[in-house]
């Protein structure tokens, strides 16, 4: 049913959030895969869930508040900690019983919105052992711009996740400014992609894999000070290191 009929015979508003939220969100997934598209037409799987995965940081970090996603102080690439970000992920639950997490969190919409008769729930990460990962790994030098991953380096994403986040945030901000500035409600709808992205690729990646995935680079990317347009002319500006 288009918008148009919902108006006509009079919606409730829950109709109608509803409608636009279905709207919004094929259009960021279709602007997703389009991202990843190869010049002959394929996709690489690693590639669509890693940029989804990015988005639902970003957004994350944007409905957080802790500071400007788009104008900030803080360094590029730093890791920055917030309590906030754990509710938003998981509650600021850490449970071995998916049903643990509120329906509202990341992993709560993940849960719902995942195929069970592709998927596992056996097979989706540990929450505990995404968050142990990350902080044994932080501060290495070589994972500047992206996250630290337990997966094999093949299943790698090819760009860095930073710069998707910077470079795709415009186009974001865009498709979601039909959600009226309500940042939980693009959270959501950014989280309700990366699960259709997940669903679509189920049976081209192993499950385990494109999960955890998933998981470590919202974790990852969300705890991470995003590229800012100020950040990016000042580092074009500075002389180069003397030899």
């Amino acid at each position: 049913m288009s918008l148009f009929d919902l108006f006509r015979r009079k919606a409730t508003a829950n109709e109608v959030i509803a409608a636009v939220d279905g709207v919004v969100q094929a259009r960021l997934l279709s602007y997703t895969m389009a991202m990843v598209k190869e010049d002959d037409g394929r996709t690489r799987v690693e590639d669509a869930v890693s940029l989804a995965a990015i988005t639902v940081a970003e957004r994350c970090l944007d409905a957080a508040g802790d500071f400007d996603l788009r104008d900030h102080s803080l360094t590029p690439g730093a890791r920055v900690f917030s309590d906030r970000v754990n509710v938003l992920l998981c509650g600021d639950i850490v449970s071995a019983n998916l049903d643990d997490f509120p329906a509202e969190s990341i992993v709560g919409v993940l849960r719902d919105r995942l195929d069970w008769q592709k998927y596992q729930r056996t097979e989706f990460p540990a929450l505990v052992d995404v968050f142990k990962y990350y902080a044994a790994h932080i501060g290495e030098p070589r994972d500047w711009g992206t996250v630290p991953l337990s997966i094999p380096a093949e299943h790698w994403p090819r760009a860095l996740p930073l710069r998707d986040g910077y470079e795709t945030r415009p186009s974001v901000d865009e498709i979601l400014k039909h959600l009226q500035g309500d940042k939980l409600r693009g959270l959501r709808v950014a989280t309700e992609v990366l699960a259709e992205v997940l669903n679509m690729v189920a049976d081209a990646i192993d499950h385990r894999i494109v999960l955890t995935l998933a998981l470590e680079m919202i974790n990852g990317m969300a705890k991470t000070a995003p590229m800012t347009a100020k950040a990016l002319a000042q580092a074009r500006t500075q002389p180069p290191p003397a030899q």
